[in-house]
């Protein structure tokens, strides 16, 4: 149903970015609604959180992918998604540009549900994305954490 993507330019090496980005305990420090994510067997992750007031316990995969310098995630759940963040830039100096990229596919239900308000939506997911990219850059180059919302 909707494919978001945003970017942002980092002050650091493609490398500090890339390990801080694809370590699973980094995660409740830059995604805005993720208040705990534990790696689980394999590939999978599983996070807790806060979206617009609902709370949140779910499991999906998560995966590193060096060659394309990018990690990817998502859920199979009634609300499907997925996404990768990826990052370019020299491996041993700054600046690295990291882009992030969301996919979703709900269920008819939440598909209608969100076809009430959807730019409203859109304007979310995107201030959600850019708010992530930031705090991302923050905590990589040393400024602070999470910006305030």
């Amino acid at each position: 149903m909707g494919e978001y993507e945003r970017s942002i330019k980092i002050q650091a090496p493609r490398r500090q970015v890339e390990d801080f980005m694809s370590d699973v305990s980094n995660l409740p420090k830059y995604l805005p609604t993720t208040k705990r994510a534990e790696p689980q067997q394999g590939e999978r992750v599983r996070v807790e959180g806060e979206a617009h007031g609902h709370h949140y316990d779910s499991d999906g995969f998560f995966r590193v992918d060096k060659s394309k310098n990018r990690m990817e995630w998502g859920a199979e759940g009634e609300e499907r998604y997925r996404g990768w963040l990826a990052a370019k830039g020299d491996e041993n100096k700054g600046p690295t540009e990291v882009t992030v990229h969301l996919s979703f596919e709900p269920s008819p239900k939440i598909s209608r549900e969100m076809q009430e308000s959807i730019s409203s939506q859109e304007k979310t997911i995107n201030e959600s994305l850019d708010h992530a990219l930031q705090s991302l850059k923050n905590l990589v180059e040393g400024t602070s954490g999470r910006p305030e919302r």
